[in-house]
């Protein structure tokens, strides 16, 4: 047979002697072949090589050689070839028939990893095409018989090791006992039997080493160390494992420890029953590290460690039934794996079908399914289901990497990243290089803070790689020593970082062969972004969406995952989108290997695994076309959400329904044309007629729009464009024209309509109306729409009328509104509503609804004392209203009551009219009379007057008499001090103001003097002119009386200023009195009004002249609070205070009003007939005539 199946236990040998004895035999046979032995380990086939090499007395790399991955020690004459399985296997690619082996041997094929069973199948149709070639296959623990019959019935050889006898002890936990504390038991029970030998406890994974080891330690065993032993464990920790010690040892080790280490001087063993096993997921593409029950091989293989070197006892902390019930022998790799790399080989290979293939256990068809579907991811197969590979497919074939870390580099390239992801590919190819000794996690975490990268743990590599270049030399050769004293520093293991420096060279080389060689990236783009881009056409599928509520990352396949603690982002502020490289599941499913990204880059490097999802097409009038919202999704995330489709494109059909519904029957679409025009006016005309029928949502037959269209449209049109194109022509316009009819589902509503007029007409003109049906709108029913300028000419009574559709009805309820002894007196009702409607119907009213209404009722009953009509009580759509807007169409005012909403508007209105006029009178910028004959009232109600405006002179209209004359009063003598500037100039210099005079000057306003002027100027003209030549004649009457006028004025203020001081200091010295200080504040209020602001010009020169008499009443009342008792003075201040106060209130509000300035006159001269009858007071005055005034 060309095939030969050992099984040998552990320590028989077969793994040193089987290479030495396939040469014999070739050398016998004369053949002149290479012997390839495959190991599982790269450790395993490098320690081999040496140990045979040893044996024969052979020079390492010349007869016996060793490969791994990046490395080869060998030459033409080594004749036995140690390497692990993947190199045997990627050499099937160049030598299709392993022309250079004559023998090739599987060793610990038990392990069934993925390359093992790959090859095995090659293999088993190698030798049916070369029947030189002999294959042995070689394990510990094996399934003879199945692999017997695998390889057409082949024969089995036994091999018997070299043991001691072992006894098995069952020791199963308690109910209610943590696995450390079972440990604890089990090693306590060897240790009461054998004190000295060492143990070796095989444990599930690192976090339970530690937990025990920190147990043991803590019990004080005598002369006992506990040693770790794991596949991360530190170079110092490994050496530790095998280098002599004065002590016993307990070994705690993971499966590693089975076939892969030997570990010396092993007496007892404890097994806990427990391995963690990864398993991959094709359903939820999760590789899950789970810990399980081991199979009855590995508690065989387990136990085979102890014995070796005297009798030995293995503790098993399971009973003997768990052990019976478990499966016979380890799941193989395959049918645990992705299979996405195999499938890639063999396609490169062109070996078939992967479900053809003669794999020992082949793989279940969700596997095989989610191996296709990660190749269709990356792009390597153009289609599953054509199983043809793409040029990116080859190039991954021919790299020695998995195919989504192959993708990560192929694509880089194109992005301009090629050397950066080349450092994270290679670094995620090789085992961690940082290292957490045990009682120094701590320290580590601490120096290794510097490399990490809070966004990307794919950072972390660039960023310890940029730590590790600074160690090259001139020519790049590394300074060893120095790298080697950094890494101690840092926590880092020398070792993994010169076989990560080795994978990156290898990597780089196998991409040079592919003509890849790396562009360097544009410096203005996103380093970050380019990078990660590339690493997620490797892993599109492993990315999140952080949920707030749940605190939880939602990912592709309604699966869930955290960010692993280890990582840089597991305490940062959650990134809202992630990506993970790796995907395992433990006590939770943990995402390892996390950068924070944006999810539109999903869409931009995997378009084709993303779908898009259409909703909610909507008609963009702008774009005039059917527009919708895109949501791009990737297994069930939304990457982009609500991003603008065109409809028509994506779905024509519904973008055609969307077009008719809202572009067409809505009027949504611009422009306009016969179609569009034509149904526009059919639709607001039936909705008009909705609305004042008051039939809402029942006449506007909107289904019967849409089929009109959609019988008589092309089912592709959804653009305005192709609409417009389609209507160029009349008479295809024609074809598309709808009419009143065609839209309405009740008959004869013309009829009615005529009732519900758009315009009323009254009086020789038109009023608008317009009409609303909504219960819940302030406008329910019928308004009249009116221009602010149309106001003042609308009858207040009109709108009682309404329109004849409503008189029915509103004559019915007002006679109902009745009280009930009237209401009786009206029966019929509806005779007396039809004999009503009789005799106005034809008749334009002149007067209120209700006043007809009762006069006619009145004369029908005969009673005419009856009243009562309520038209408040009727419903709101029956109780018209007016609605008045100005130029832009705002609305000014809105109410039944037309009365108070001109009373509301009588300022707007004013305003507008006083505009009006301004447009014939308003002149400006006169410097001598050039206005004609100013009349004192032009017309109805307009007033002209002249205006002062400082240097100039100008002329407007106003509505009010009194503000008139003011305004042309100032207009006059200004033009008067215009005209005479010099001689104004004189009188200034020398006004004939004393000393008193002078000093109350200069405690007044500056602009006190030029009021005195001015009132001087108007004394001397003698009066105020309305045309040129009286102005003429009373200004150079002006000029010649000017200083004499000047000369009263200067009295009155002398007069004024000397009473004035008198007052002030009676006023000083009673401030303070109890009684006195009520009188003071209102002395200090009545002086503040006195000498205001502008009063020299305000009181005119009649007042002016006589001005001091207020003052003099002041004192007057003084001296009478001295001789009279004060009760009296309190009584005429109960007379005079409420109209004093209440024209102070109109004073602070108006100031400029001239009216309001005439009744504070009027106050003034009451006061002195009030207080001091002793001083003359100018015309007649008292409390009656000053109420009638302040009722303004």
């Amino acid at each position: 047979s060309q095939v030969l199946v050992v099984v040998g236990e552990t320590g028989s040998g077969k793994t040193t002697q089987l290479p030495k004895m396939a040469v014999e035999l070739a050398r016998e046979l004369g053949q002149e072949g290479r012997i390839g032995c495959t190991q599982p380990r790269r450790l395993a086939a490098t320690s081999v090589s040496r140990r045979v090499a040893d044996e024969c007395k052979v020079e390492i790399g010349k007869e016996v050689g060793w490969q791994v991955r990046f490395t080869e020690v060998c030459s033409k004459e080594t004749k036995v070839k140690f390497m692990t399985d993947g190199i045997l296997l990627a050499e099937t690619q160049g030598d299709r028939e392993l022309r250079q082996y004559d023998t090739i041997i599987i060793d610990e094929a038990h392990e069934r990893s993925l390359n093992i069973d790959f090859l095995l199948g090659y293999l088993k149709q190698l030798v049916k095409r070369r029947k030189d070639l002999r294959v042995v296959i070689s394990s510990a623990t094996l399934d003879a018989g199945r692999f017997s019959e695998f390889f057409e019935k082949c024969p089995v050889v036994q091999v018997e090791g070299r043991t001691f006898p072992v006894e098995d002890v069952f020791l199963p936990g308690y109910e209610s006992e943590s696995l450390r504390e079972h440990v604890l038991r089990g090693v306590e029970y060897v240790t009461d039997l054998d004190p000295d030998g060492d143990v070796l406890v095989f444990l599930p994974g690192e976090r339970e080493i530690r937990e025990c080891a920190d147990l043991i330690e803590g019990q004080g065993f005598f002369n006992t160390e506990a040693v770790p032993v794991f596949a991360r464990l530190s170079l110092a920790d490994q050496e530790r494992v095998f280098a002599p010690s004065g002590k016993r040892r307990v070994f705690l080790a993971t499966n590693v420890a089975e076939t892969s280490l030997t570990i010396p001087g092993i007496v007892s063993v404890v097994d806990s029953g427990m391995a963690r096993v990864s398993r991959f997921s094709p359903s939820r593409q999760v590789q899950s590290l789970q810990i399980e029950m081991i199979s009855q091989a590995s508690a065989r293989q387990r136990r085979g460690r102890c014995g070796r070197v005297r009798d030995g006892i293995c503790v098993k902390l399971y009973d003997e039934e768990a052990l019976e019930m478990a499966s016979e022998f380890t799941d193989p790799e395959i049918r645990r794996s992705a299979l996405s790399g195999v499938i890639l080989r063999m396609l490169s290979l062109k070996l078939g079908d992967l479900r053809e293939f003669p794999f020992i256990d082949p793989p279940g068809p969700r596997a095989v399914n989610e191996g296709w579907d990660t190749l269709e991811e990356v792009g390597a197969v153009v289609k599953k289901s054509e199983a043809r590979l793409t040029d990116t497919g080859r190039t991954l074939s021919r790299l020695p990497l998995d195919p989504r870390l192959g993708r990560m580099l192929v694509e880089s390239e194109r992005r301009g990243v090629f050397e950066e992801v080349l450092i994270i590919v290679s670094g995620l190819s090789a085992m961690d290089v940082r290292e957490r000794p045990q009682g120094k996690e701590e320290r580590a975490d601490e120096r290794q803070k510097e490399f990490l990268d809070h966004k990307s743990d794919f950072g972390v590599f660039l960023n310890l790689w940029k730590g590790i270049e600074d160690f090259r030399g001139e020519k790049g050769k590394l300074k060893s020593n120095q790298l080697r004293r950094w890494c101690e520093k840092h926590f880092l293991s020398y070792r993994r970082v010169r076989e990560w420096l080795g994978i990156n060279s290898e990597l780089r080389r196998s991409f040079q062969k592919e003509g890849i060689k790396g562009k360097v990236i544009d410096t203005a783009a996103d380093v970050y972004a380019e990078v990660h881009k590339s690493v997620l056409t490797g892993i599109p599928r492993q990315i999140g969406v952080w949920d707030k509520e749940k605190r939880i990352y939602h990912s592709v396949g309604n699966r869930q995952f955290a960010v692993f603690p280890g990582s840089g982002l597991f305490k940062s502020k959650r990134a809202l989108w992630v990506l993970g490289f790796e995907l395992v599941e433990t006590s939770r499913l943990w995402a390892r290997k996390v950068a924070e990204i944006d999810p539109k880059w999903v869409e931009e490097v995997v378009p084709h695994l993303c779908r898009s999802k259409y909703h909610s097409p909507y008609w963009n009038e702008q774009q005039g076309a059917v527009y919708g919202t895109e949501d791009v999704l990737l297994g069930g995330l939304t990457v982009v959400e609500g991003r603008r489709a065109f409809f028509g494109r994506v779905n024509p059909k519904m973008a055609f329904e969307v077009f008719v519904r809202e572009a067409l029957v809505d009027g949504k679409m611009r422009g306009n044309n016969l179609v569009t025009q034509n149904l526009a006016w059919v639709k607001e005309t039936i909705l008009g007629a909705e609305r004042k029928l008051r039939r809402v949502g029942y006449l506007w037959n909107e289904v019967a729009a849409y089929d009109f269209f959609f019988e008589r449209l092309p089912a592709a049109t959804n653009t305005t464009k192709q609409f417009y194109k389609l209507t160029e022509k009349p008479e295809d316009a024609g074809k598309l024209m709808v009419r009143f009819s065609d839209l309405i589902w009740e008959e004869d509503v013309e009829d009615r309509l005529r009732l519900f007029p758009d315009v009323v007409e009254h009086g020789g003109r038109e009023w608008q109306v317009k009409y609303v049906s909504d219960l819940e709108s302030d406008d329910d029913g019928l308004t009249f729409e009116v221009g602010i300028d149309e106001l003042a000419i609308f009858p207040d009574y009109l709108p009682s009328w309404g329109v004849p559709g409503i008189l029915e009805d509103r004559v019915e309820l007002l006679i109902r509104s009745l009280p009930k002894d009237w209401r009786r007196e009206c029966q019929p009702v509806a005779e007396k509503v039809s004999g009503f409607i009789s005799m106005w119907g034809d008749w334009e009213p002149q007067g209120h609804l209700d006043e007809a209404l009762l006069e006619y009722l009145r004369e029908k009953v005969g009673r005419n004392s009856l009243e009562g009509l309520e038209a408040s009580r009727l419903p709101q759509h029956l109780r018209p209203k007016l609605r008045v807007r100005n130029e832009m169409d705002e609305v000014m005012a809105f109410g039944e009551d037309v009365w108070a909403i001109k009373k509301k508007l009588a300022g707007e209105l004013r305003a507008r009219r006083e505009a009006a006029a301004n447009e014939e009178w308003e002149m400006t910028g006169g410097e001598v009379w050039s206005f004609g004959e100013i009349p004192v009232e032009a017309e109805d109600g307009i007033f002209p007057g002249l205006v002062d405006e400082g240097n100039t002179v100008g002329m407007r209209a106003y509505l009010e008499r009194e503000e008139a004359a003011e305004s042309h009063r100032a207009g006059v003598v200004r033009l008067f001090l215009i005209e005479y500037a010099e001689h104004c100039q004189y009188v200034r210099k020398n006004f004939p103001l004393k000393m008193a005079g002078r000093f109350m000057l200069s405690l007044l306003p500056k602009e006190t003097l030029e009021d005195f002027i001015r009132v001087s100027a108007e004394g001397g003209m003698k009066r105020i002119a309305r045309t040129e030549e009286e102005f003429g004649e009373s200004s150079a009457i002006g000029r010649g009386e000017w200083f004499a006028s000047a000369e009263k004025v200067a009295g009155a203020v002398e007069g004024m200023a000397e009473a004035d001081g008198r007052v002030r200091e009676w006023m000083n010295e009673n401030r303070q009195d109890r009684h006195l200080g009520e009188v003071v504040t209102q002395l200090e209020e009545q002086r503040e009004w006195l000498l205001r602001p502008g009063f020299g010009w305000l009181a005119g020169y009649d007042r002016m002249q006589r001005y001091q008499r207020y003052f003099y009443g002041i004192e007057d009342r003084i001296s009478r609070l001295e001789t009279q008792p004060l009760i009296r003075d309190e009584e005429k201040q109960n007379q005079f205070l409420p109209l004093w106060d209440e024209w102070m209130i109109l004073w602070n509000k108006y100031p400029e009003a001239v009216r309001i300035w005439e009744i504070g006159w009027m106050l003034e001269e009451w006061r002195l007939q009030l207080f001091a009858p002793g001083v003359p007071h100018m015309g007649k005055v008292s409390a009656k005539r000053i109420q009638k005034a302040l009722e303004i």
